[in-house]
Parts: structure tokens; C-alpha cells; sequence
């Protein structure tokens, strides 16, 4: 049985992904796109990788599809094939080539690695108890570190583009009532996952994707007043992360002579505060993404 329902959900991701890729219809293409991103996390699940399945539910299937349907919006319907047929006749043999190397590499590359011994030897030493936080947060920082410079990146990115901010309007009183459960659900879910992120399935992206949810209901539901001033400190909120996140680095040089080598015995209150903070850069981070930047931003950075 478990066979089986592994084989029906690996040829729904590709069923649900060619008919995103194959639809002229950007609606119906962004949708197949939020169902694909959903079978992943859930091939992702059955993989046993629940903290890369919350992060592709809530990041890659939740937000961007939504930043997708914004951004079809803003497009003029395409009045023929984006590609001709020789050029889909490529990526088709294309992607089909690359699934091959793909298979062959799993199958040729030996099932025994050193990563989770090596691991478990010094999880008591990374100050948590969740391989998956010891490995972001310790043990590969400046992975992660160089993610939030690629969220940094992308926010100047769309303030370089300006484009136009969508006009929220208040939805009526029906609404009133879903956001006020929504909305506290959503902060008390966003701390609940950055506190059990040191011990099981969770940490700074799923929560900060989580917190995102709220802030998009009270924005979109026209509940919350976007002011440019309250704009800007949401930006700044944006780049709190990155700076204290840099500034963890910088003092762990200053106390131990190694970037981003914690002191002893205080590493679990260290990547606690640089997760909280990166909660909150993340929510507004991709508030912002989603949202953009008043033109009045331009010159702040």
C-alpha cells in the first residue's frame, strides 16, 4: 500500500507539473503550479524531511504562488506560444536528459554517507537537539547566512523594479471574523515553530513564512493602515536579520577568534536570538516581495 501511494504521488508531481508548464492559461498555470509545490511536500514527508517539507508548503507552494498570481495579473495575455515547437521540442529532450543523469547518479552513488554520523557525534556540542537546526545555524552557518543575502538581494531587486502596490480595499464584515482567528493563529504558530526548531521539525523560515500569512490578511483585507512610515520600518524590520545576523558572526570572531563559532555552552541562546530575528526579517522580507516598496524607498538604501 505504501508502495503504491508513493507511485501515484510521484506521477501526480509530474502530471500536475506538465500540466502547469503545458497550460496557456496563467491562472490554471500558477494553480497547477501551488498543487505541484504541495505533492512535493508531501513526496518531501515521505522522504523523512518534514522541516524542508514545511518551508516548500509554506514558501515555494503558499507564497510564491501567490507572488505568481500577482505577477499574472500585471501581464497582458499572450496572444500566441510563448516557445515555438522546435524550442519545447528541446526542453522536452532537454529535461528528459537531465532526469536520466538523475537516475543514473542515484543509482550509481553509494546509499552510505558520512554527513549523519559525523552529525550525531557532535549534536551535543551545537547547542540543539534538531540535526537540521545544528547543521543551518552551526555547523553551516554561512549557508544560511548567505541565504538571508539573497532575500536582501531580491528586496533590492524588486525596489530597483518599483513595481506597482496592489490597492487592498476592506473585504466587509464576513472577513472581520476569519482575520481575527487567522491572524492570531498564524503569530502564535510563526512562535511555536521558531521554538521547537531546536529540537524538531521547524526554525526561522517555516515561522517567518507563517507570520507572512497574517500580515498578508490584515494588509490584503485593507484591516491595517500602509502608511509609507509604517512601510519603512518594515523595511528596516527587512534588514534586521541580515544585520544581526552579521553582527552574531562578528562577535563570535571577537569571542572566540573563529566567525560564527559560538562561545561555549552559550551556542543554543545564540542561534535562538538570530532566529528570532531572522522570524521577523523573513515575515517582512517577504511582505515586501510581495507587496513592493513605496517609490519614497529609493534612495533609504
Amino acid at each position: 500500500m505504501s508502495l503504491a501511494f508513493d507511485i501515484l504521488l510521484a506521477f501526480g508531481v509530474v502530471f500536475t507539473a506538465a500540466a502547469a508548464l503545458g497550460t496557456h492559461d496563467r491562472v490554471a498555470s500558477v494553480a497547477g503550479f501551488v498543487v505541484t509545490g504541495l505533492l512535493v511536500a508531501l513526496s518531501l514527508v515521505r522522504l523523512g524531511a518534514p522541516d524542508v517539507a514545511l518551508a516548500e508548503a509554506a514558501i515555494g507552494a503558499g507564497l510564491t504562488g501567490a507572488l505568481l498570481l500577482r505577477s499574472a495579473r500585471c501581464l497582458k495575455p499572450a496572444k500566441r506560444p510563448i516557445l515555438p515547437s522546435i524550442q519545447r521540442i528541446f526542453a522536452v529532450i532537454i529535461a528528459a536528459g537531465l532526469t536520466v543523469a538523475l537516475v543514473w547518479a542515484f543509482y550509481v552513488v553509494p546509499s552510505a554517507t558520512l554527513y549523519p554520523a559525523l552529525i550525531d557525534e557532535r549534536l551535543a556540542d551545537s547547542g540543539v537537539t534538531n540535526p537540521v537546526t545544528a547543521v543551518l545555524l552551526n555547523f553551516r552557518a554561512w549557508d544560511t547566512l548567505l541565504e538571508i543575502v539573497v532575500l536582501f538581494v531580491a528586496l533590492v531587486l524588486v525596489r530597483i523594479v518599483a513595481p506597482g502596490r496592489p490597492q487592498p480595499v476592506a473585504l466587509g464584515e464576513l472577513m472581520l471574523p476569519f482575520a481575527r482567528i487567522i491572524v492570531p493563529i498564524s503569530a502564535f504558530l510563526a512562535g511555536h515553530l521558531l521554538w521547537q526548531g531546536a529540537s524538531e521539525p521547524g526554525g526561522a523560515f517555516q515561522a517567518g513564512a507563517i507570520l507572512t500569512g497574517g500580515l498578508l490578511i490584515l494588509i490584503l483585507g485593507g484591516f491595517a493602515e500602509h502608511t509609507p512610515r509604517l512601510l519603512h520600518w518594515v523595511m528596516m524590520l527587512a534588514l534586521w536579520g541580515l544585520a544581526v545576523f552579521a553582527l552574531a558572526a562578528l562577535g563570535a570572531e571577537a569571542f572566540t577568534g573563529t566567525l560564527l563559532l559560538y562561545p561555549e555552552g552559550a551556542a543554543k541562546l545564540w542561534i535562538l536570538l538570530i532566529e528570532a530575528a531572522l522570524t521577523l526579517s523573513i515575515a517582512a522580507t517577504l511582505c515586501l516581495l510581495f507587496y513592493g516598496i513605496p517609490r519614497r524607498l529609493k534612495n533609504d538604501i
